[in-house]
């Protein structure tokens, strides 16, 4: 039992993440200011007037003042424990608190002549879309270091916590690491979690495990309706334990907009479903049509060439089309750029029949990864997920929207299960949570499962996020 707790990984060092976050925090206000001070440096021509950067620099102490202090105020140093979408909402209304107190500080005292207005506002929007890029970089890459990570226990029956523990370490960005199973029950033999040690619950096991300085325990239960037992379990851990995590189990309801109230002395929560929200509905597609017209200008150019490298690498038209359920699991008609060669479809059942492994690959993830019917240009197409272009013409049409579920084939419909009722209740996406959130390991199964939980936690803010995402994903050529 000893060498199984000796086997415990506790290299956290919450410190070092700290000071990397703020430091990355200070660099991004700072590069905001400079940006903003540049660009109207030179427009001074065209706008006029004249600009000074010793007037800037008390705007500039101030905001980083405020902004850090913040910050570590609302816990964002080191920051674990938040998906990214409550991250990225935090840091938007701290940043643009700090930058209203600063307004009215500096209309108040009369110093407004002294600045100028356009670097305030420039400023602040590069403070809010490049801190958040800079930490969700840092995030991503510090999450594979074992001392970025919180070390955790995960209690339960064997089949709860594996699934609590499979889900932390998929969700790199909370800052979790799984350091060790506690059960309550005993586990499969046959059974084991790479080398993640398993003990039985006991108070000597408690007492030592914190004695280790871990202070966090998720608790795993589906079951809402605990024996007297059980609470008197529970309240034993939480005396013991600082930080307490109690995971309900899958449940159709969405969890980020949930909010918790007291109902005389019982915990309840309220969940509201934006997406039904006529008005958010409404804003997402004004978004849909302006983000669409506006990029034209830069796609355009890009989509003439890359119809040109297609026809000049194989035979064939440019564009592919091929039906998709879309909303309400109505059939359209969705376009890509093509990526293999002609006749791929009526080879597929060839390929699979004389190949047992992509068969198995295929009815898992429902794609082959290493595909004989891309062409060479179809490699660089779906590397940076450029053969989804042609889908902002979907957009424009109100058939798909930018960021939604997958567009499934109808050939798929029986697979969805009812799951296909949720997912058509929306517009499918051009991106989409999956997509952006490892899609190569994904099967098709966990698909259906991440197109449900955007559904179910839709928001503009998530939008965003995913939106960030995608740019992160494309430029590091991680498509399909």
């Amino acid at each position: 039992m000893q060498s199984k707790l000796d086997k415990i990984d506790v290299s956290y060092k919450p410190w070092l993440s700290a000071l990397i976050l703020l430091l990355a925090d200070i660099i991004s206000i700072t590069i905001s200011f400079l940006l903003a001070f540049l660009i109207r440096t030179k427009l001074i021509p065209v706008l006029g007037g004249e600009t000074n950067l010793r007037v800037l620099v008390p705007l500039w102490l101030m905001l980083l003042v405020i902004i850090i202090g913040s910050f570590a105020f609302s816990r964002l140093y080191p920051g674990g424990g938040r998906t990214g979408v409550v991250e990225l909402r935090e840091l938007f209304s701290i940043i643009t608190l700090a930058f209203i107190i600063i307004g009215l500080a500096v209309f108040i005292f009369r110093y407004a002549t002294a600045f100028s207005r356009l670097i305030f506002f420039m400023s602040w929007l590069f403070c809010v879309i490049l801190l958040p890029i800079f930490r969700i970089f840092l995030h991503n890459r510090g999450s594979l270091n074992a001392w970025w990570n919180k070390p955790v226990i995960v209690m339960g029956t064997f089949e709860e916590s594996a699934k609590v523990v499979e889900y932390l370490r998929n969700a790199r960005r909370m800052a979790f690491k799984p350091s060790v199973m506690l059960l309550i029950g005993s586990a499969p033999q046959e059974h084991l979690i790479d080398d993640l040690p398993i003990l039985p619950y006991s108070r000597e096991n408690l007492s030592q495990l914190r004695q280790k300085n871990i202070k966090t325990i998720f608790f795993a239960s589906g079951n809402f309706g605990l024996k007297q037992t059980d609470l008197d379990m529970l309240n034993e851990i939480s005396l013991i334990f600082p930080e307490f995590v109690y995971v309900m189990g899958e449940s159709p309801l969405g969890s980020l907009q949930m909010k918790v109230f007291d109902l005389e002395g019982l915990p309840s929560l309220t969940v509201k479903h934006n997406l039904l929200n006529p008005r958010i509905q409404a804003i997402k597609r004004m978004i849909d049509l302006v983000v669409c017209i506006l990029s034209s200008i830069v796609t355009l150019p890009i989509f003439l060439i890359l119809v040109l490298a297609i026809k000049l690498d194989s035979p064939g038209p440019a564009i592919y089309v091929q039906k998709r359920l879309g909303r309400g699991g109505k059939i359209f008609d969705i376009y890509k750029f093509r990526t293999m060669y002609l006749g791929a479809e009526s080879t597929l059942q060839e390929i699979l029949d004389n190949n047992e492994l992509l068969l198995s690959e295929y009815k898992t993830f429902h794609k082959l990864k290493n595909d004989p019917r891309i062409t060479r240009m179809g490699k660089f197409l779906r590397k940076f997920s450029l053969d989804e272009f042609p889908q902002l013409w979907n957009v424009l049409k109100g058939e798909m929207s930018l960021i939604g579920p997958r567009a499934y084939i109808p050939e798929e419909l029986g697979d969805m299960g009812e799951r296909a009722t949720i997912i058509h209740r929306v517009s499918p996406g051009l991106t989409g949570w999956w997509q952006v959130m490892g899609r190569h390991e994904k099967t098709f199964a966990e698909r259906l499962r991440m197109d449900v939980y955007y559904i179910s936690n839709f928001s503009l803010w998530l939008d965003i996020f995913i939106m960030i995402k995608t740019f992160w994903v494309l430029f590091m050529g991680k498509g399909a």
